[in-house]
């Protein structure tokens, strides 16, 4: 069985500056909660918002760069 890689990015409300945030699990669904726990942990400012989230189940087959965008 894969394992899910979900990266969360979060960005203030001006759009200057973007956050991002990741968990790993077997399942998509844990996955995707252990990104959100990590953004509600690390968030640097109240006013940041949730601007996307993408969850791969082969995090191998994916550039770092595509992630990052």
């Amino acid at each position: 069985m894969s394992n899910y890689f979900t990266v969360l990015t979060a960005a203030d409300k001006s759009m200057d500056g973007k956050s991002f945030y990741s968990g790993q699990a077997k399942t998509e669904q844990k996955s995707i909660d252990i990104a959100i726990q990590n953004y509600t942990i690390g968030k640097m400012d109240i006013n940041d918002q949730v601007f996307a989230i993408r969850t791969y189940d082969d995090i191998g087959s994916v550039a770092l760069k595509s992630i990052r965008q």
